[in-house]
């Protein structure tokens, strides 16, 4: 290799070792941790009613009437946000709520 074309060499290597690392610096790194965005009140109650349906079987008649209880008392609060968070997360608390109810009413009608 002549020493012109090692030189141009050396320069395309630099100058793309130089692109890289602005791009590297330009680019958000998905491996470090965004902060999580605050969190609004009736999320944590929305989480924590929502939580149980894998174990609604296994609750009694008293634990699934508050959880629905307090289903009817978080969609007020869910009706107020905007109409997308609405509509998502009015589905999934319907849901929850009808899957207790169905699991108390079978448990209701086992004792018949």
């Amino acid at each position: 290799m002549t020493f012109k074309r090692m030189i141009v060499a050396g320069l395309l290597f630099t100058g793309l070792a130089g692109l890289v690392c602005v791009s590297a610096i330009a680019q958000p790194n998905p491996a470090v941790s965004q902060p999580a965005p605050a969190r609004e009140p009736w999320q944590n109650e929305f989480d924590s009613v929502c939580s149980r349906t894998q174990e609604a079987m296994s609750l009694s008649q008293e634990e699934l009437a508050a959880l629905i209880q307090r289903c009817d008392a978080l969609l007020p609060q869910i009706e107020k946000l905007d109409e997308t968070r609405k509509k998502v997360f009015t589905v999934r608390l319907r849901s929850c709520r009808g899957l207790y109810a169905y699991v108390l009413e079978s448990k209701r009608n086992e004792k018949k």
